[in-house]
């Protein structure tokens, strides 16, 4: 397979086909978030300093932590190389400090990117997408991390921002719009924002697999699997 014969819409029906047996480990993995979710709203959210450093927390060291063990575990999957939901949280807290690291050089760029203009945020953001995936894949430095993604999507960086653009649409469109019909059907703010944060976890799940595809794709392409 070459890149010009990888197809969003075709990785998007593997993405659906494939999550019988993927999503319950996947939301096992990813299930924390929830327990932040709750915590955070208890604590006033963002409006005091307590919420702000919890949410900085979340950002920069649980979800690096949760992405990497699915990532790995979803990885594995696909090659035939099944391993357990324990097994990917232990290759994420072996890595752990090296997925902090590369999603702060991950930010820092990308908001360079956005702060030089739109388009070249945009660009670089989808260049540096698979940062994170070398880490806990191929276990990398940081920064040969980063290289890795920039290589790998060395002339697709369209193909990925069209890819991204499909499932982002496909997924959120319809968690937004069933997440606001549930609210106001409540009409309990609270209660909302809860159903939309397990709405977005199922959501969250669904795009993990269909990058992973689009990843092991890319790395197909350039011979490197």
């Amino acid at each position: 397979m070459n890149a010009q014969g990888i197809s969003a819409r075709n990785l998007l029906r593997e993405t659906f086909a494939a999550m019988g047996t993927l999503y319950a480990p996947l939301l096992i993995i990813y299930s924390p978030s929830l327990i932040f979710f709750v915590a955070f709203n208890s604590l006033g959210g963002l409006q005091n300093s307590t919420g702000v450093a919890l949410y900085t927390i979340y950002s920069f060291v649980v979800i690096p932590f949760l992405s990497g063990a699915m990532i790995f575990y979803t990885y594995r999957s696909f090659a035939r190389n099944q391993v357990t939901v324990g097994q990917a949280f232990n290759q994420a807290s072996r890595r752990f400090l090296h997925l902090i690291l590369v999603n702060i050089l991950l930010a820092l760029l990308v908001s360079a990117g956005f702060i030089a203009l739109i388009i070249p945020g945009i660009y670089v953001s989808c260049r540096l997408i698979f940062s994170s995936y070398a880490t806990v894949i191929d276990n990398s430095s940081a920064l040969d991390s980063i290289s890795s993604s920039w290589n790998l999507t060395k002339g697709h960086w369209w193909l990925v921002c069209r890819a991204i653009f499909l499932i982002t649409f496909v997924v959120f469109v319809p968690t937004i719009l069933i997440s606001g019909l549930i609210g106001s059907i409540l009409g309990n703010l609270l209660a909302s924002q809860l159903v939309g944060q397990v709405l977005g976890l199922i959501a969250g799940v669904l795009i993990n697999v269909y990058v992973i595809l689009l990843y092991k794709a890319l790395r197909k392409s350039a011979g490197t699997i």
